[in-house]
């Protein structure tokens, strides 16, 4: 019996539906004040209202796949998730720093002094306008650790750009996967270079799945947006590095598909991509359909196409499990087009489904992939006095 599947779903309901009907024929019997009389009462009303947040639970369950199957559940609670690593491609290392032509954002040789005061956590918002797309949107900063220090004030560091997913906002990258402290203990570790963190907002307007992509005149640039205006922006606010090989992107779920699909499309700016629970060409919801998956812009964003006929030197850390309907398939596909220089490093789990819950697991491991792999993010050497 499938934990989403109809049997079990449809059983849920009618078992549902059967207590509340009983509640209502019993009730007049359970009128007297005895001790029984109102303990059974209480039971009643528990067990009913019981069902109702298994039926409410179930159906998001199988809307959203948070739980794609028993096992997955049990994985979950047990914390054990059977995890396959494999390579494809190219070597990891050498992608990033290949030379490539294309638009990459001008670092600024001198940036502005932060007018914002900066907290403890070295989170900043802005309002930022995309002169390139025509967007105006909310953008969050996460400063490395030691940024406003003067001893590091000429210090430049490697950008990960942050996609959230649909429905989502950027701040979930720091409420629920708390990004800032995930990149320090990887710094701690020494596993990791100090890493500026960029969460631009991707519902472009508030509420519509774009899914990150240029629709056609006089519809959203969700894409120039994140992959131009945004790194444009943050070339000429922060003290960052100019090498693709120190720009990456990071995404989850719709964000995952636009870490991918920045990273293959966009290679003057990004060298690398971690995609976690992402898939490999856009998903459209019922309210938005900018272009056809068979028009010019459909076999553009029609990723695991585009690497099949062009392998882009760049490398990838791509996450998916078998048991997730929403990326698998893709990501599958995805895998079998890799080819050299391009570099892809799989984690396929066995039985897990598309939660924030095995993301943030994974992510600690992402991030040492990065640091290790990609030239910008490495470490710098340990000195032998420390």
């Amino acid at each position: 019996m499938s934990l989403t599947g109809s049997f079990f779903l449809d059983g849920v309901v009618v078992l549902t539906v059967a207590a509340f009907l009983g509640l209502v024929w019993v009730w007049p019997r359970l009128t007297s004040r005895t001790p029984w009389h109102v303990v059974g009462r209480m039971a009643s009303l528990v067990l009913v209202n019981v069902l109702v947040l298994l039926t409410a639970a179930t159906q998001l369950n199988s809307a959203y796949l948070f739980f794609a199957s028993w096992a997955d559940l049990q994985g979950a609670i047990s914390g054990h998730i059977v995890q396959t690593g494999l390579d494809r491609g190219g070597a990891a290392a050498l992608a990033p720093n290949v030379a490539v032509r294309g638009e990459a954002a001008k670092v600024a040789a001198h940036v502005p002094v932060l007018l914002q005061r900066v907290g403890a956590n070295g989170l900043l918002s802005y309002t930022v306008h995309g002169a390139l797309s025509g967007l105006s949107g909310t953008v969050l900063v996460q400063l490395p650790r030691d940024y406003t220090s003067a001893a590091t004030s000429t210090q430049r560091y490697p950008v990960l750009e942050a996609f959230h997913g649909y429905p989502s906002v950027p701040l979930n990258w720091v409420k629920v996967f708390d990004i800032g402290h995930a990149i320090d203990q990887q710094v701690q570790a020494h596993t990791l270079h100090p890493t500026l963190v960029v969460m631009p907002q991707i519902e472009m307007p508030r509420g519509l799945d774009t899914e990150g992509v240029n629709g056609g005149p006089g519809q959203p640039q969700v894409e120039t947006w994140l992959t131009r205006d945004v790194p444009d922006w943050v070339a000429q606010h922060f003290r960052v590095i100019a090498n693709r090989n120190a720009w990456a992107a990071v995404g989850y779920s719709t964000g995952g598909f636009d870490a991918a699909m920045s990273t293959i499309l966009h290679l003057a700016q990004y060298g690398a991509g971690i995609i976690l629970g992402g898939y490999f060409r856009p998903e459209f919801g019922p309210f938005y359909e900018p272009f056809s998956a068979t028009s010019p812009a459909g076999r553009r964003y029609d990723l695991p196409r585009v690497v099949a006929h062009h392998a882009p030197p760049v490398s990838l850390w791509v996450e998916t499990s078998h048991a997730d309907a929403v990326s698998y398939s893709s990501s599958a596909r995805f895998l079998r087009s890799t080819k050299s220089p391009m570099a892809v490093h799989g984690v396929v789990l066995q039985n897990a489904g598309h939660r924030d819950w095995v993301w943030i697991a994974l992510l600690p491991q992402a991030l040492r992939w990065l640091g290790t792999n990609v030239h910008g993010f490495q470490p710098a050497p340990v000195s032998a006095s420390s």
